[in-house]
This record gives C-alpha cells, sequence and structure tokens, in this order.
C-alpha cells in the first residue's frame, strides 16, 4: 500500500572494529568520541573509491555496513555538491537492493519517513525511498515526497 508508513526496522550503527579498519583502509583518523564517523568522513569526490572496495574487498557484515553507511553519506555528498551521475548511483542502488536485509535501518534513516515535503528531508531521500520500494515491493512502499514547504 503506498504512502503508509512501513515499521522501522531495528537500529543498527558501525562498530568500533569496522571503522577502525576502514580507518586503515581509506587513511582516516577518526576519534573515539565521534558520533557521526559516515558524515564526518563523507566525500563525494571519494564515492567510486568507497564504492569500489565495498565491492571488491572482503569484508565481514559489520565493516560492509559501516562502509555502506559511508557510501551514503558521500552519495549524499556528491548530489549536493559533485554532481553524482545516474550510473553512479544505479549502482549503489543496486548493492543496497541486494544487501537490503543488512542495510534496512539505514535506508529506513534516509527516506525520511515523516517528512511532508523535501524541506523537511534529504536531497538523498527520495532516491532511498525508490530503494525502499524496490526492496520491499511486497510490503508497505513508501509515497513520493511532496514539493515545497
Amino acid at each position: 500500500m503506498v504512502g503508509a508508513k512501513p515499521e522501522e526496522p531495528t537500529v543498527r550503527h558501525p562498530t568500533a572494529a569496522a571503522i577502525q579498519r576502514l580507518d586503515a583502509i581509506f587513511g582516516f583518523s577518526s576519534n573515539a568520541y565521534s558520533q557521526d564517523w559516515d558524515i564526518e568522513f563523507a566525500d563525494g569526490a571519494r564515492l567510486a573509491e568507497f564504492v569500489s572496495t565495498y565491492s571488491n574487498l572482503i569484508m565481514d557484515d559489520d565493516e560492509r555496513f559501516a562502509l555502506m553507511t559511508l557510501i551514503i553519506a558521500s552519495a549524499h555528498d556528491a548530489l549536493d555538491f559533485h554532481n553524482m551521475g545516474e550510473a553512479e548511483w544505479r549502482t549503489i542502488h543496486d548493492l543496497l537492493v541486494a544487501d537490503f536485509l543488512l542495510h534496512a535501518s539505514t535506508i529506513y534513516y534516509w527516506c525520511c519517513v515523516d517528512a511532508t515535503c523535501m524541506d523537511e528531508c534529504f536531497t538523498l531521500s527520495p532516491l532511498m525511498r525508490a530503494v525502499w520500494n524496490e526492496a520491499v515491493p511486497d510490503k508497505e512502499q513508501m509515497s513520493a515526497i511532496p514539493s515545497g514547504g
């Protein structure tokens, strides 16, 4: 049913061990007290590198989860400032759909399910709602976000 608010998945957060490994891979110097590692290190200019690493490096679920939070934050940055291409987004979209159960809470967060207009959500939210709707076609779908404020 389109327009209903889907049930929120169990919230998941990147683990310290996963962040530590990704810090080493990407040359980040994160702080043990950081709450928003993915936002702090988001970089639309490095999006292709992050996606390539996700697709090609052997990682456990915690590491893949943490890296995808960085990829999504970087995709948001790229969409806002670096003109993310449709093909680049399609790759991320397909990874999210394929690993939906692992990333459901992150997708849900970026969908801004309570937003009533674009002024209340991320510029990436409409794309994330499309991911959600493709990944759960037989369940409650998320409606499009109306324009305006």
